[in-house]
C-alpha cells in the first residue's frame, strides 16, 4: 500500500529536523565524572548540565580515556 502523504509534503519536511551536537569540553566531562565519583545521580548530573542521562552515562562508561 502506498504512503498517504508523498515525502516531499512541507508538513513532513518541517517535522524531520536535524539536531545538533554539542561537544562538550574536557572540564565539563572531568566534573561529570567527579560527581559520579561521588555518588551523585545520573539524572541530577544531566539537569545541572542540560544533557540527557544517556549522554552522562556514555561520559562515566569513557572514563579510562578521559582522565588526564
Amino acid at each position: 500500500m502506498p504512503p498517504k502523504h508523498p515525502a516531499t509534503c512541507p508538513a513532513m519536511l518541517l517535522s524531520v529536523a536535524k539536531k545538533t551536537r554539542k561537544s562538550l569540553n574536557l572540564k565539563v566531562k572531568l566534573d561529570i565524572i567527579h560527581r559520579h565519583e561521588r555518588g551523585e545521580k545520573t539524572n541530577s548530573i544531566a539537569r545541572h548540565h542540560g544533557l540527557t542521562p544517556f549522554t552522562i552515562s556514555t561520559i562515566f562508561k569513557s572514563a579510562d580515556s578521559i582522565n588526564p
